[in-house]
């Protein structure tokens, strides 16, 4: 009997020693995350309707660490998803553009947004254009202007060494965002969470007057100035980053308010560089009907910081770019002369 009652004990001990205190787990919550997407912005004091996103992606990271936990893709309006009672820190975005690319997402407060840069053969076609135009321009002036001159060349030297020295990049779609703290609870049925998201780009327009715009084919600008990336995971103003870049765009004719004839572009950016030492060189490279190029020039530094412009987000520059009349016969093809040769007889041997 005493041996019966030893033995018993000493299972009894083991097991009690064996065994650790464990918090109680629960499985995973249901939660319907409600996405509210701001779909506006405004542009020379207009709201324009941007397209809803086609998918979002929901990111939850630890609170502690700042890594990605999980992830999920949802519609637009939100959706359910499955998780963990616990505390997180929440991303969502637009996963639909093409430009705008994210990198660095596996970290809340490294996940960042930014667009690619623009192939080595562009730009370098665009800095023989600047420079071609910067050579122009001299053998038409006299030194009557001294000084003067001599200021011009350096903001045209200042400007060169920006787009050759830092990225030139394509202007980013709007990347609509949504970043907050978050906590799901071990409840019966389905918790909701509203998030809020509005994009964090800015939309610009630009315009200058134009002399025979009826002769221009194409055109493209390039603004320095601009910033490359947003940190996301922060308020927009405190996600940007400060690395100085040249933005590419696209321009197109038109008229202003006062039917003047422009050439006119609305661009996208992640913003300008906080920086006082930077500044916003513009140059617009015109293609004519006649094939020839036509450069224009201009330090917009301060047009940028108006009031006006600050409000409306537009810049109206009213000294005026003169494209010259074609010579009769030389209407050209749009600024786009193509060639195909003839197709030449090749007899090739082939082993069977």
């Amino acid at each position: 009997m005493r041996r019966r009652l030893f033995i018993f004990f000493f299972v009894a001990l083991t097991a009690l020693t064996g065994c650790m205190r464990r918090e109680l787990e629960y499985g995973n919550a249901s939660i319907f995350l409600r996405l509210n997407i701001r779909l506006n912005v405004e542009v020379n004091g207009q709201f324009v309707d941007l397209p809803e996103p086609e998918m979002m992606r929901v990111m939850f990271f630890d609170p502690d660490t700042y890594e990605l936990i999980t992830e999920s893709y949802l519609p637009a309006g939100g959706g359910r998803v499955s998780l963990p009672p616990g505390r997180y820190k929440f991303i969502g975005y637009n996963f639909d553009t093409e430009a705008t690319l994210l990198r660095n997402d596996r970290n809340y407060y490294s996940i960042e947004a930014y667009t690619n840069e623009v192939s080595q053969a562009l730009k370098t076609s665009t800095l023989n254009a600047i420079r071609y135009a910067k050579s122009a321009t001299s053998s038409k002036k006299t030194d009557t202007n001294g000084d003067s001159e001599d200021e011009e060349d350096s903001a045209w030297e200042l400007a060169l060494r920006k787009v050759q020295e830092n990225p030139v990049i394509y202007e980013p779609d709007h990347l609509f965002v949504s970043h907050q703290d978050i906590e799901v609870f071990n409840v019966d049925g389905v918790q909701t969470i509203e998030a809020y998201a509005e994009t964090i780009i800015e939309t610009w327009k630009i315009s200058v007057r134009i002399k025979n715009e009826q002769y221009m084919a194409s055109a493209r600008a390039l603004l320095t100035g601009q910033i490359a990336s947003n940190f996301i995971g922060l308020p927009k103003e405190e996600g940007k980053t400060d690395t100085d870049v040249t933005l590419m765009f696209d321009m197109t004719a038109g008229t202003d308010d006062e039917d003047n004839d422009v050439v006119v572009g609305q661009f996208n950016t992640f913003g300008k560089n906080p920086s006082v030492e930077s500044r916003l060189w513009l140059t617009i490279i015109i293609k004519t009907v006649g094939g020839d190029t036509v450069e224009w020039h201009r330090d917009i530094t301060d047009e940028f910081f108006t009031d006006e412009a600050i409000e409306d987000q537009t810049i109206e520059i009213v000294e005026e770019i003169i494209i010259d009349e074609p010579q009769p016969g030389n209407t050209g093809n749009g600024g786009f002369q193509p060639g195909v040769d003839d197709w030449n007889e090749e007899n090739i041997p082939i082993d069977i």
